[in-house]
C-alpha cells in the first residue's frame, strides 16, 4: 500500500477545510477507484445522478467513464492520499452537434461534500475546456426543483435556457475567459443542494447499455 500511495501521480491541493487531495485526470485502470467511489455515494446521491438507486455500475458503465478520449470526452478525478480512495469526479462530454457546447456533471462522495472539492474539481475541468475549444457548458436541471432554477435564472451573465421539455429545463452557461463566474459558481450550489439531474448524453448512454457492451465495445463520447 506504502509504495503504490507514493507512487500516485497528480497535483497536491489544500482545500478550504485544510484538507489535502491529489488532483488528477482519469485514466484507463482507473474503473476499481470509480467503482469504490460510486459505492460511497449514498441513496439519495445515485438516485439524483442516475435517476435510480443503482447498487453498482456495471462493467461497460465503468469502462465508458474511464477510456476516454481527454479531447470530447474529459474527467478529472481526486484522490485522498492518505489512503488512495476515490472522492469525486468533474467530467464533460462534447456536444457532436454544436462542437464548442459540452455536457457536464460534477460528483464528490457524500463524505467530502461542502469542502471546496466541486469547486477545485470544475475550475480545472473550466480550463481543460477552453483549451480543447469548448466554450459553453450545458446543464439538465429537473423543471420542478425551483431552488435550483431559481439559481440559475438568478445568476446573471453567462446563463440562458436553451430547451424546456419533459419537465426538464437545459441551462446554457457561457465559460468565461478564466475562472467559473457566476454561472458556474451557481451550477455548483445546485449540486451542492443535491437537486441536479445527470447530463442528458450521460443518463441516455446509461439508459441505452446493452449485453453487447459488456463484451468489450464502449459506447462513444456523447452517444
Amino acid at each position: 500500500m506504502g509504495e503504490r500511495l507514493t507512487a500516485m501521480k497528480g497535483d497536491h491541493v489544500v482545500l478550504r477545510d485544510g484538507s489535502v487531495v491529489l488532483i488528477r485526470k482519469v485514466q484507463t485502470g482507473d474503473e476499481p477507484l470509480l467503482a469504490d467511489g460510486f459505492a460511497r455515494l449514498s441513496c439519495q446521491s445515485r438516485q439524483l445522478r442516475f435517476l435510480s438507486d443503482k447498487p453498482s455500475l456495471t462493467a461497460a458503465e465503468l469502462r465508458y467513464f474511464t477510456e476516454i478520449d481527454h479531447h470530447d470526452h474529459e474527467a478529472i478525478g481526486a484522490l485522498n492520499p492518505a489512503d488512495g480512495r476515490g472522492l469525486g469526479i468533474a467530467r464533460y462530454i462534447r456536444n457532436t452537434e454544436d462542437p464548442e457546447a459540452a455536457k457536464v456533471a460534477v460528483t464528490v462522495v457524500d463524505s467530502w461534500q461542502r469542502r471546496g472539492l466541486g469547486t477545485e474539481l470544475l475550475n480545472r475541468l473550466a480550463d481543460r475546456a477552453r483549451q480543447e475549444g469548448i466554450r459553453r457548458f450545458t446543464a439538465l436541471v429537473a423543471a420542478e426543483n425551483t431552488a435550483v432554477v431559481g439559481l440559475l435564472q438568478g445568476s446573471g451573465i453567462g446563463v440562458r435556457v436553451t430547451e424546456c421539455a419533459s419537465g426538464t429545463v437545459e441551462y446554457e452557461i457561457a465559460l468565461p475567459p478564466r475562472g467559473l463566474g457566476d454561472g458556474l459558481h451557481a451550477l455548483l450550489r445546485a449540486f451542492g443542494r443535491r437537486q441536479f439531474n445527470p447530463p442528458a448524453s450521460i443518463r441516455d448512454t446509461l439508459a441505452a447499455l446493452t449485453p453487447e457492451d459488456l463484451t468489450g465495445r464502449s459506447p462513444g463520447p456523447g452517444s
